[in-house]
């Protein structure tokens, strides 16, 4: 076992997302290339039962709720990480786009990451003596909020339309707000922002993130692109089903198999005039 030292002197990159700025398709890319990283970086993605997907659940429900019981289950979810981390060696990068809680429209939040501050200071504390530096991308926030509604109606259950979502997240705040607060809670040195239109490719997306992890220019080159764009938003059609479907109060599963139904099949939903007037462009 290494001393703690040199455990606290390993590169651990957290990757934050935020949601809809091209996490899955970084997720994607990892997972096509996970034999040319393998003994670069450690990796941990949001792969079924895993301690990384545990945690960004817990810290879902604690930014929806921050009170002790939340806070409880979010502090032994990262330190089920922390321990599964410990048994690995190497630089790491762990990377959930839900681990700063809950987005805009996501179980009635409004705002941008209201309870940031206190889920980075139970990162920084329960992943010791690991030591964490966290990275963000952030988009143009009006086309930020557009691809939010899209994905809040697919996948969270969202039923109101994009007007009544822009009026609701009309004070919800700024980027810069949201970094100050990062900053304040565990300084500039260990916090990293990246503009997603800063990207060079988009088919071989995170590579402002894969370099703050460490990997050189070169390594970054040599990953295989994406062949495909995965978690599309929907068209205006197919998301005004989904609205409508959210409307009816389906449970999750038979709503979840009406979703991937609808992301199959987008082609058989035309929007009307009055709903493609209302979407935003």
């Amino acid at each position: 076992m290494a001393t703690g030292a040199s455990i606290s002197e390993r590169r651990l990159t957290v990757h934050m997302g935020v949601q809809k700025t091209a996490s899955t398709a970084f997720h994607h890319l990892l997972h096509r290339n996970a034999g040319r990283l393998s003994g670069r970086l450690v990796l941990r993605t949001p792969a079924p039962n895993t301690p990384t997907r545990s945690a960004a659940r817990a810290a879902i429900a604690f930014s929806l709720a921050p009170d002790a019981a939340n806070r409880d289950a979010l502090i032994a979810a990262i330190g089920a990480l922390r321990d599964e981390l410990l048994a690995t060696e190497g630089p790491i990068l762990v990377s959930h786009e839900n681990l700063p809680g809950a987005m805009p429209g996501n179980g009635g939040e409004v705002a941008l990451y209201p309870q940031i501050g206190p889920i980075l200071a139970l990162m920084s504390e329960h992943l010791a003596p690991l030591a964490p530096r966290f990275a963000f991308y952030t988009r143009d926030l009006a086309a930020w909020k557009t691809s939010v509604h899209n994905q809040a109606v697919k996948t969270d259950g969202y039923a109101k339309s994009w007007v009544e979502f822009q009026a609701e997240t009309a004070d919800c705040g700024d980027w810069d707000d949201m970094r100050a607060r990062v900053e304040a809670e565990v300084g500039a040195e260990n916090a990293a922002f990246f503009r997603l239109e800063d990207e060079p490719d988009a088919m071989r997306p995170g590579q402002q993130l894969l370099a703050y992890a460490g990997l050189s220019a070169d390594e970054i080159a040599s990953l295989e692109p994406l062949s495909w764009r995965p978690n599309e938003s929907l068209n205006p059609g197919a998301l005004e089903f989904m609205r409508q479907i959210n409307r009816a109060g389906l449970g999750p599963q038979p709503r979840m198999k009406v979703m991937q139904l609808v992301v199959q099949n987008q082609a058989l939903f035309a929007p009307t005039r009055s709903e493609a007037q209302e979407a935003p462009q």
